[in-house]
């Protein structure tokens, strides 16, 4: 199945055909290629319970993962070397850049897949340019981090329809070394992006992998995200912020007592979303407990998405 087809293609994910649809309704030609990338969390190693080790030698790092979400670009090749790009989540924020030359000044949310891809323009990858429309299926607010499977899906993407054209195919692994000497960001996420399995965490400085450890024997334990929703009327000032943070710490605080078995920030800062690990009969306690705990303290319930851990970005066909 072509990216051609896959707007009208009725068995197709809702939001991939939406988007090759907004491509082709922009651009007035279907997309060469679609791409979809995973949103990838962070494990502190302290999150993770000690396990058989995998070598005598196993990473003390975070660990890392692709997450059942995504965001996906699509893409159509140009000669002229300009990238015109646009975003479902900006309709009114689309541009017209060279990948080659003077910079040009970029929307915010295109800028760093703009230096990427100059980046990658520089090393002979995409000169000839592209027509870009992306997605990202979650809210900023959820709180994992989306620069960096934009990033890759862009690139993957663009890289791509080159390659089908003849240009020269780009390494996953070349990928990365460029993506991280063009722009700063996570090393750790962008791996998982492009080398995550299904089930398997990675060791942040790729190193090793394993399974999501389960305790005695048990069943494999599950992923829950929990973000904080700003108060209404608050949130832009020092009380609400203190406020949601406070609220927050609680409801983690009643996760554990519920049975999770940990609780840590899914990026490298603290932030508004927490990820938890629990075993999968104590999902339901965890959620009223969390709830509870937001009740409590007069703050809107929070968001509670299910993470899955799955395999890394890939072309959608």
């Amino acid at each position: 199945m072509s990216a051609v087809d896959l707007a009208r293609r009725a068995t197709a994910d809702p939001l991939l055909r939406l988007l090759a649809h907004g491509f082709a309704t922009t651009y007035q030609r279907p997309p060469g290629a679609v791409w979809r990338a995973p949103y990838a969390f962070r494990l502190a190693a302290s999150a993770v319970e000690p396990a058989t080790p995998l070598t005598a030698a196993a990473p003390r790092t975070d660990w890392v993962a692709a997450a059942n979400w995504y965001v996906a670009a699509a893409v159509s090749p140009r000669a002229d070397g300009l990238l015109r790009c646009g975003s479902l989540n900006h309709p009114a924020e689309s541009a017209e850049l060279p990948l080659t030359g003077p910079a040009a000044r970029a929307p915010a949310w295109v800028a760093r897949p703009y230096a990427v891809l100059r980046a990658l323009a520089a090393a002979g990858f995409g000169r000839g340019g592209a027509d870009l429309h992306v997605n990202a299926t979650l809210p900023d607010g959820v709180g994992l981090p989306v620069a960096e499977p934009l990033e890759c899906a862009v690139a993957l993407a663009l890289a791509d329809v080159h390659a089908a054209r003849g240009a020269r195919p780009l390494p996953r692994a070349q990928l990365a070394e460029l993506l991280g000497a063009a722009v700063p960001g996570d090393h750790g996420l962008r791996r998982a992006v492009l080398f995550g399995r299904t089930g398997q965490l990675l060791a942040a400085d790729g190193s090793a992998r394993r399974p999501l450890p389960a305790p005695d024997g048990g069943p494999a334990p599950c992923l829950l995200l929990l973000t904080a929703r700003t108060a209404t009327g608050g949130g832009a000032g020092d009380t609400g912020a203190a406020a949601v943070a406070t609220g927050l710490a609680g409801a983690v605080r009643e996760a554990l007592r519920a049975g999770a078995r940990s609780a840590c920030w899914p990026g490298t800062r603290p932030g508004r979303s927490v990820l938890l690990l629990l075993p999968p009969d104590r999902r339901a306690a965890v959620r009223t407990a969390v709830i509870d705990a937001f009740r409590r303290c007069d703050l809107p319930v929070p968001r509670l998405l299910r993470i899955a851990v799955t395999a890394a970005a890939r072309r959608a066909d």
